[in-house]
């Protein structure tokens, strides 16, 4: 983490999500005083799931946060997704070294499951016995433009 970035105490023993207290004033409608306040962020004790670890997690969290896991679509994507940078804390780096090792090692078991005897190609899908005969990318590529365009001419033929 930078020297130059500060983050305040609280931060370090949750996810913020880059929220931090607020400083200001709170003008009066009448008279027009103002009195010194602090805006405070929505924090909250929350359990959320993790797919990778396959557990709750329990946690102090913002609402923002929050909302920005939703939108990342989980707890891993938000923390495997965000950049190393926007991550406040040394809790939630230790997050994402746990979950990105589960995630590694499940990787290396399907491709170790993806490879495939020689005879035995027949009995798999198409795109999986491509993968198999060591097909490049662009191969791969064509072959699905392929099949996508067949499928499309079949389903217009099926409307009509």
């Amino acid at each position: 983490m930078s020297a130059a970035r500060v983050v305040m105490g609280r931060a370090k023993r949750g996810l913020y999500a880059g929220r931090h207290i607020q400083f200001g004033n709170q003008v009066s409608e009448d008279g027009g005083n103002k009195s010194r306040r602090t805006w405070k962020p929505n924090v909250q004790t929350k359990r959320i799931f993790s797919l990778g670890l396959d557990r709750y997690i329990k946690m102090n969290i913002t609402m923002h946060a929050l909302r920005c896991i939703d939108k990342a679509g989980g707890l891993d994507e938000y923390l495997l997704t965000t950049p190393e940078h926007k991550l406040d804390n040394d809790l939630a780096r230790e997050w994402r070294t746990r979950i990105a090792a589960v995630y590694n090692k499940l990787y290396t078991m399907e491709v170790a499951a993806l490879t495939v005897k020689p005879g035995c190609e027949k009995k798999l899908p198409q795109h999986l016995q491509a993968r198999s005969r060591g097909f490049t990318l662009e191969q791969l590529k064509a072959l699905e433009a392929r099949n996508s365009s067949h499928l499309n001419a079949l389903e217009a033929g099926n409307a009509s």
